[in-house]
């Protein structure tokens, strides 16, 4: 069974997380919408969260938000998996690269992390160059989609962006053309903090597990 969570920033939204973890099964696995925060903050909370998810013993995957430590993910070997590019964390834990598509369970998953903070991360000192995508993963994007003939059966991505708000720009071109041009079952998005279904193509992941509809 595939899982999706979102939005955990380093333990301090942990919501069903650990349940998971703990009861998870040989052949399931969690997707994670972005925002982990794994070696993000510099501090106790964050540090316990690091120590307990990188000995997990359950399936996990990635998907990059913007709270991430970019140079911890990328400093992990690349290798190939389920069709896709992938950095291996651990025996369990890969972090699923942008503009990849994934055969999953016979089934085919678009993926694009990435989301530009706000100046009150930059603030802070919070946030990565890297978390904005780059002409490389957004043409990737394009060219997967295009070889999969703009058909997929599903779309992951940290931020489901759209033209009623403020936010990065080629995120935003890289949503409407996916929503305008691509054929897909479902797209499942994090970054919004919020358990929501907003239509019956898309659905806002955050602290509940939710299986993926099929």
């Amino acid at each position: 069974m595939i899982y999706f969570l979102s939005d955990q920033h380093g333990g301090e939204s942990i919501g069903d997380l650990w349940d998971y973890i703990d009861n998870a099964k040989e052949n399931d696995l969690l997707i994670l919408l972005g925002d982990l925060g794994l070696r993000f903050e510099d501090n106790e909370r964050n540090r316990a969260f690091d120590e307990r998810l990188l000995a997990s013993r359950a399936n996990i995957a990635l998907v990059d938000g913007n709270h991430e430590n970019f140079k911890f993910l990328y400093s992990f070997p690349e290798e190939e998996w389920c069709g896709g590019k992938v950095h291996r964390l651990t025996d369990k834990i890969v972090h699923l690269q942008r503009g990849n598509i994934y055969e999953i369970e016979g089934k085919s998953f678009f993926v694009f992390g990435s989301c530009r903070s706000g100046a009150k991360w930059k603030d802070l000192g919070l946030w990565h160059p890297e978390e904005a995508p780059t002409e490389e993963q957004l043409s990737l994007a394009y060219s997967n989609l295009e070889k999969y003939g703009r058909k997929v059966d599903y779309i992951l991505t940290h931020k489901y962006e759209d033209r009623t708000r403020a936010g990065t720009p080629e995120l935003m071109d890289l949503c409407q053309f996916i929503d305008e041009n691509v054929t897909y079952k479902m797209w499942y998005a994090g970054h919004w903090h919020t358990n929501k279904v907003v239509d019956d193509k898309h659905i806002l992941v955050y602290d509940r597990l939710l299986p993926l509809l099929r």
